[in-house]
């Protein structure tokens, strides 16, 4: 009889392990059934040691110890994929067992024979490879060239690449890229994959004696083989890496330090870097992959339309419309992005310039069209009221609405070009991912066509087109973030790198120099100015932000943050409402620490942290303070 340590695969549980008995020996790595909470789950073999050598612990032990439910598979993980794991819980203030199924499909977990392994794999050796890390800063086709250079180079020297992206649609488009000549030695995996593709792909992985190019998600990166020699973190400056649920882990994270813990190369690439990741290089951590794109190059014709100029605010402006005149005559396709849903993404006071905020979080409010007139709402918060009211600030009805959502620009170009062929990508038209692929299809398949989109469009907008227009984007100047910049540095470089041809941009602030430097596409320029910002504040990459987020009723979160607010005095939290605050009875506070970035992990803080009950939200590294 042995008692074994285990990692069940259970959110929320707060323990490093659990202990339970079964009638043999297990291998660390081992996957089995254990019983949780009234419910079976799968979970990871830790230790396994025989009953007399753990007589004295059993006997003082204040638990009963539980048998093991069932014995699914041999050991799959690798010692170094493990250590990764703990020192990702630790970074990030939890536990190994919270983070495991985060790095894991469920998939895999409940169907553990389709890894069908029949020995533990075998130790690997790296000694010669150093562990450098690289950066690749070049538009998106440049960049893939060098990629398929470097696959060639590797597969030369008998290594194995993983190329992990952050979203399921990067994974299709990225495979579809580089497979070309190397069909046999790609296996590529998403969630859309058929359980026979998912068997195939796995088998390849196992049987293949030639080195393969692996292209998915940070949550296959368990597969891993032993002639891995490079890890490409592509689309770096990506939003899809970080996990939106608890325990919040930023993946770019987890991948790096596999690659320290298995001694292999990393490489980093995005048409543009995060500031943080372009001052390790400035700083000598990082190596240059290929020549660093500091200024991207202007294929298409750039246009700025200054929207202050105008008399009457107007959704679609002559150059605007004269554009989408130009893609239908000429049969082509159009992308138009708008930051916002809705009707308009900002409502000012005509008389003293006043904006309408949110009353909780003070964000935008975002004008809907509703069958009664209209209505305000956050996006931020989620705070609504109805439309009908004066301006808070000096209680004038003089209230216009600005900027303009995709319903507006929607409603506008229906107006103007009734046979319009035109298509909306965003979160409410198509919640699934399957609904945004069927969407783009028919985008790129019909001629003289115009796609109107969010954000969300990029992760589906796999072809460049021949033209593409800003048509709102001014509400994000609003935005107290200290990352809003990059962003929206990002958003226009993103619109004006899918067009071909002409290139458009309407705004209020055209002299603003974070749009001068993004429609120059100077990469450099923009670098200096928000290292420069950062370093004053003291923000990442020159400090590191950890913000906990308490929630619940008014009375509760007040009496929550006195006794945190006493727990973490030695590190001078700053303490304040959060963009999330509902009105009411509910209540919503962050407390917020600011660290030096070498500093964390602080033990004393760590400590005080795991120890934290569970309504308590831990970010470290958070995107914004709010």
């Amino acid at each position: 009889m042995f008692i074994i340590e285990c990692l069940p695969f259970s959110k929320g549980l707060n323990k490093e392990s659990l202990s339970y008995f079964g009638p043999e020996y297990l291998e660390p790595g081992s996957l089995i059934k254990v019983t949780v909470r009234a419910k079976s789950v799968p979970a990871l073999v830790l230790e396994s040691r025989s009953v007399a050598e753990a007589k004295t612990e059993i006997k003082s032990a204040d638990f009963k110890l539980k048998k093991i439910s069932s014995f699914t598979s041999k050991p799959f993980l690798q010692k170094e994929f493990l250590q990764t794991v703990a020192k990702t819980a630790e970074y990030f203030a939890t536990t190994i067992g919270n983070v495991l199924p985060h790095l894991i499909p469920s998939y895999i977990l409940e169907n553990p024979n389709l890894l069908n392994f029949s020995k533990a794999t075998a130790p690997f050796s790296n000694s010669k490879i150093k562990n450098d890390i690289f950066v690749s800063q070049a538009p998106d086709e440049e960049r893939f060239t060098h990629y398929r250079s470097l696959i060639r180079e590797e597969f030369a020297k008998k290594k194995s690449i993983f190329l992990c992206l952050p979203q399921n649609e990067d994974v299709k488009q990225a495979k579809e890229n580089l497979e070309r000549g190397i069909e046999s030695y790609v296996c590529a995996f998403h969630r859309d994959m058929t359980k026979k593709d998912l068997k195939e792909a796995l088998e390849k992985i196992r049987t293949v004696t030639h080195p393969i190019l692996i292209v998915a998600t940070a949550k296959w990166l368990f597969l891993t083989r032993n002639d891995l020699g490079t890890i490409i973190i592509d689309k770096e400056n990506s939003d899809g890496w970080k996990t939106l649920s608890r325990p919040f882990l930023d993946l770019r994270f987890f991948a790096e330090t596999l690659t320290k813990e298995r001694n292999i190369h990393l490489i980093v690439g995005d048409s543009f870097l995060r500031s943080e990741t372009l001052y390790r290089y400035k700083q000598g951590e990082a190596i240059e992959f290929e020549n660093i794109k500091w200024r991207l190059p202007k294929e298409a014709e750039v246009a700025i339309t200054d929207l202050k100029k105008g008399k009457e605010f107007k959704t679609l402006s002559p150059e605007l419309l004269g554009l989408i005149k130009k893609t239908i005559e000429n049969e082509s396709r159009m992308f138009i992005f708008a930051a916002r849903k809705g009707l308009s993404s900002m409502t000012i006071c005509r008389d003293c310039g006043e904006q309408v905020k949110c009353n909780n979080c003070l964000a935008p409010m975002i004008l809907y069209k509703t069958r009664s007139g209209g209505a305000f709402k956050c996006h931020q918060c989620g705070e609504t009221r109805d439309a009908a009211e004066v301006c808070q600030n000096c209680k004038s009805w003089k209230l216009a609405a600005f900027g303009s959502g995709i319903d507006r620009v929607a409603d506008e170009i229906r107006k103007n070009f009734p046979e319009a062929k035109l298509f909306e990508l965003h979160k409410d038209i198509a919640p699934t991912g399957a609904k945004a692929v069927k969407i783009i299809e028919e985008f790129y398949e019909n001629r003289g066509s115009i796609l109107i989109g969010t954000e969300m469009a990029f992760s589906y907008l796999y072809k460049r087109v021949a033209n593409s227009a800003i048509a709102s984007f001014d509400s994000l100047f609003s935005i107290p973030d200290f990352r809003i910049r990059e962003k929206i540095f990002r958003l226009i470089l993103q619109t004006r790198n899918i067009a071909k041809e002409n290139f458009l941009i309407q705004t209020r602030n055209p002299s603003d120099p974070t749009v001068e430097f993004a429609i120059n596409g100077n990469l450099l320029e923009f670098y200096r100015k928000e290292i420069e910002d950062r370093q004053v504040l003291g923000y990442p990459p020159f400090g590191i932000f950890i913000k906990i987020i308490t929630r619940g009723t008014k009375i509760f979160v007040i009496r929550e943050t006195e006794k945190l607010k006493e727990l973490l005095k030695q590190f001078n939290p700053a303490i304040f409402n959060s963009i999330h605050e509902k009105k009411g009875e509910q209540s919503a506070v962050n407390i917020v620490i600011k660290l030096p970035k070498e500093s964390w992990p602080e033990p004393s803080l760590l400590s005080i942290l795991k120890s934290l009950p569970s309504h308590f939200e831990i970010k470290i590294d958070p995107d914004n303070l709010l």
